[in-house]
């Protein structure tokens, strides 16, 4: 199957990185950090869109709050 020890050498590190790669996939969908579940602004996701009581916009709730801490 392998024909020399750089053939060897490269599977295994391939094998390697494959397992890190799946091991911090699983780590992360496990044990989500906060910042999956809110922005920076502390907005969670997929928070419904709110409306403007005289125009009736539909106006993100993260605009609202970046205007209300003046970060336009």
């Amino acid at each position: 199957m392998f024909e020399n020890s750089q053939q060897i050498q490269l599977a295994i590190l391939s094998l390697l990185i494959t397992l890190l790669t799946i091991g911090c996939f699983t780590y992360i969908l496990w044990k989500q950090p906060p910042a999956l579940h809110m922005t920076r602004d502390g907005v969670p996701f997929f928070t419904p869109a709110v409306i403007h009581p005289d125009t009736g916009e539909s106006i993100p709730v993260g605009t609202l709050v970046r205007h209300f801490k003046a970060d336009n």
